[in-house]
């Protein structure tokens, strides 16, 4: 298993660190390279959005989760019209309940 990596990252005018596995800053670079959306963008949505009960690494982790499922709900919906519908913006709502 591979050890998780700390980056200093920026959230609105701060900064911080975040420790993930090289496998979930794969993944969130895969959603913002589909969502067409720069990480930084991506980290101020997810913290203006995040349940406040719930650390910034632990929602980052809670996001990339739901995205996933939500992408597999969504494939198997469209599957038959060919239409993409984006699971960012039902992701984001769900990481605050």
């Amino acid at each position: 298993m591979k050890h998780s990596s700390s980056r200093v990252i920026d959230i609105k005018s701060r900064r911080t660190s975040m420790k993930l596995t090289p496998c979930e800053w794969k993944a969130l670079d895969t959603i913002c390279q589909r969502e067409k959306i720069n990480r930084k963008n991506l980290f101020d949505l997810i913290d203006a959005n995040k349940d406040p009960k719930l650390g910034f690494t632990s929602s980052i982790r809670l996001f990339t989760i739901i995205y996933y499922k939500n992408s597999i709900i969504y494939a198997s919906q469209t599957s038959n019209n060919n239409e993409f519908k984006s699971p960012i913006h039902d992701a984001i709502n769900q990481i605050t309940k």
